[in-house]
């Protein structure tokens, strides 16, 4: 017969592979990046997500701008106005005549409407869209895996305080450490979920065209041409003056190899009729 702890475990375990998600009619309660919301927080939203849609929003647009750098800039102040914060900015430099750069920032959801409309005045818009991703039925899950996870946890407590063996304890333990990495792990899922229906991200990709520059004058092609051929002429009489100088070092071998080819030349001609 098993002892009764394990049958508990097992219960537990096999409680905790069959969610079944519950709703209840509560309202929602945001949260910050920084911080996690209370079981009672996480039940509420959940169940809300059940009731009404959670959208995840992101944008993009792209502008061809005059001054890069002044509206990159005008962009930033106005993410950050809206109670944002920029999250990625990569300036690829100069491609052939066209310099771009991108600008990743994330604003409130409700404020994503009004920051798409102060980017689109920089300059000529070239592209825009915006999608959005209904997070409701990840919310579900995950909050119900929640208060499952939480209720073998309470159970493996009192299971740890009825044993009275060292190696139940241990066992218990061991369990309970398990059960508790769970709910981190879709503890930090579910802010992460929730953050992005409360946080909305746009990538702004700006393109600035470089502008012509003016003809040279024909002083300034002439004195460039001169330049030219003068530094040209400079390089050749370096290069034959650095021959000259390998010529003198190489030539004791020079003479052995001259003097060798001699004395053959001189037998062979020795040996003929």
């Amino acid at each position: 017969m098993k002892p009764l702890w394990i049958t508990l475990v097992l219960a537990i375990l096999t409680g905790c592979t069959a969610v079944q998600p519950e709703v209840a009619q509560e309202s929602t309660a945001p949260v910050t990046q920084a911080e996690a919301l209370s079981a009672t927080q996480v039940a509420k939203t959940v169940d809300t997500a059940k009731i009404q849609p959670q959208l995840a929003k992101t944008a993009q647009i792209s502008l061809e701008v005059d001054n890069m750098d002044k509206s990159a800039q005008q962009a930033v102040g106005w993410t950050r106005q809206a109670g944002g914060e920029v999250l990625n900015l990569t300036d690829n430099g100069m491609k052939g005549e066209v310099r771009r750069l991108s600008l990743e920032v994330q604003v409130p959801a409700p404020q994503l409407d009004a920051v798409l409309a102060q980017f689109s005045t920089l300059g000529k818009l070239e592209s825009r869209e915006v999608t959005a991703e209904d997070v409701s039925n990840q919310l579900v899950d995950v909050g119900a895996r929640l208060r499952n996870l939480r209720k073998s946890e309470e159970l493996l407590l009192k299971i740890m305080e009825r044993s009275g063996s060292v190696g139940d304890v241990l066992k218990v333990t061991q369990e309970l450490s398990q059960v508790r990495e769970q709910i981190e792990q879709w503890e930090a899922q579910r802010v992460n979920l929730l953050n992005r229906v409360r946080f909305s991200r746009i990538r702004l990709n700006l393109t600035s065209p470089l502008a012509a520059t003016p003809g040279r004058s024909i002083p300034e092609r002439l004195g460039e041409t001169w330049q030219q051929a003068t530094s040209t002429l400079g390089n050749i009489t370096l290069g034959l003056v650095q021959l000259a100088l390998w010529l003198l070092v190489f030539s004791p071998y020079l003479l052995v190899v001259g003097l060798v080819g001699w004395l053959v030349r001189r037998r062979w001609r020795a040996s003929r009729p």
